[in-house]
């Protein structure tokens, strides 16, 4: 049934409804001495009534409005190459809204990524770049990620988080993975901050962490990072044990 229909029956209802409420009020009313309290409680039932019937036709256009989701098992697309997902380890959506997706290519078994394999045990599967980029369709627009040359790639990765000028950047929560990565949005390297050495020896404004999450960044761009033991975000300020190379490195 239509909204406008729902609602004008809801209110020849309550009209019926408010008629048989004042019924008995309209009769106690004129030739008693109780008239004045009378015509106040039909004032007061009159009101209470009105407020409950705005608030009844009110409440279908709130539940329009309210968000449905359901899963769509068509989302993403297949993915070319003959590439196939590993571990999701995390999510991020851009200014763009395109949903950015970063896995963990290694978590994939041997049966997974049997076409890798010498020789070949099967015509599928290949892991697919752990940084991945897809439209609000489900469209892979780009794919990129792994170690190279000027950085350390995590351990395992963890996190992935889009900052307001569009950069990308990546953690991890291996062992040994005390870094974070800065990226340009086509996976060019930018900046790292900390080093793939044991957690202990890495310290965040004085709390040391053992499992970095994805850099977070402030209005102006600064990166924040979220110490594990004081559950809190700082800015990266400094690093407390400096080693043989310097902690931050970038490439111009």
């Amino acid at each position: 049934m239509h909204k406008s229909k729902v609602r004008d029956s809801m209110r020849i209802e309550w009209d019926n409804a408010l008629s048989l409420v004042l019924m008995p009020v309209e009769k106690e009313r004129a030739p008693r001495p109780t008239a004045v309290h009378s015509s106040h409680r039909e004032d007061t039932v009159r009101f209470i009534l009105s407020v409950l019937l705005a608030a009844m036709i009110a409440m279908p256009a709130f539940a329009d409005d309210a968000p449905r989701f359901q899963v769509d098992a068509a989302w993403p697309k297949p993915l070319p190459n003959d590439w196939i997902m590993g571990q999701a380890a995390g999510v991020a959506v851009d200014a763009q809204d395109h949903i950015w997706v970063i896995q963990r290519p290694r978590s994939l078994t041997d049966d997974e990524k049997a076409l890798t394999l010498n020789p070949p045990q099967s015509k599928c599967c290949r892991p697919a770049p752990a940084v991945m980029e897809f439209d609000s369709e489900g469209n892979l627009i780009q794919a990129w990620g792994g170690p190279g040359e000027g950085y350390d790639w995590p351990q395992v990765e963890h996190g992935i988080s889009i900052d307001a000028a569009g950069f990308v950047w990546i953690g991890g929560n291996g062992d040994n993975d005390g870094q974070y990565l800065k990226f340009t949005r086509a996976g060019k390297f930018v900046l790292q901050i900390g080093r793939s050495i044991s957690p202990t020896d890495i310290s965040i404004t004085g709390s040391s962490y053992s499992t970095p999450i994805p850099a977070l960044t402030n209005g102006s761009g600064a990166p924040m990072a979220k110490s594990r033991l004081t559950k809190s975000c700082r800015p990266i300020t400094r690093q407390r044990r400096p080693h043989r190379s310097s902690a931050i490195r970038s490439i111009a």
